[in-house]
């Protein structure tokens, strides 16, 4: 089974809200590439096939999830706050999306913590530590879906109706450095495998 990130993305930084929709694909992506690692190789150990594919998807939301979070705290939404018109239970929704990134760092943490268990380990992790990789994806999964759909159906269009075109460009034309605090390791695998996991990146990821 042959699995990839988009062929080419759906956007770059001069249409900013589609571009962070491309994001939301990605992370679905590389999430359902740990899953499938999970099902295949709990209680086996891991071939090269099954290290790569936790390698890249780990390289990724070591990488590139950070930044995508970080234009939105620090460039999507203090833009939206500025904006007078914007109502207070949009606010609010900001506040609550915040909140989650946070949950979501902290869960990407134990699953980076256990990926590199296993990618170290001759044979497999415990059953107990199977069980709570599981688990913690399962709430990633879970997280993720709720932020994807209440920033896709809610705040991105609130944005694009209430941010003027400049502002927009801003949001696109300015992507945010990454914060030393949302970097959750260094830098790992070859240069390659750190390519295959760009944010607009045409390569393919590894087969599972």
């Amino acid at each position: 089974m042959t699995v990839q990130i988009n062929a080419k993305p759906l956007a770059g930084f001069d249409r900013p809200i589609d571009m962070l929709i491309d994001c939301h694909r990605r992370i679905e992506h590389f999430l359902d590439v740990l899953v499938r690692v999970l099902d295949r190789y709990a209680g086996h150990p891991l071939d090269a096939e099954g290290r790569q594919a936790i390698e890249v998807s780990r390289e990724y939301f070591a990488h590139s999830a950070p930044r995508h979070t970080a234009d939105e705290e620090q460039s999507l939404f203090p833009r939206m706050r500025s904006v007078g018109t914007a109502a207070a239970a949009t606010c609010d929704l900001l506040d609550r999306l915040q909140q989650d990134h946070q949950t979501a760092d902290d869960l990407h943490t134990r699953v980076d913590r256990t990926l590199g268990e296993w990618l170290t380990s001759e044979t497999s992790l415990s059953d107990e530590r199977l069980a709570g990789l599981r688990a913690d994806l399962t709430a990633l999964k879970n997280l993720y879906a709720d932020q994807i759909r209440l920033e896709e159906d809610q705040i991105f269009p609130s944005a694009a109706k209430t941010l003027n075109s400049t502002q927009l460009r801003e949001v696109g034309a300015n992507p945010q450095a990454v914060p030393a605090s949302l970097w959750r390791r260094p830098s790992r695998g070859t240069p390659g495998q750190r390519a295959a996991v760009s944010s607009h990146s045409t390569s393919r990821s590894p087969t599972i």
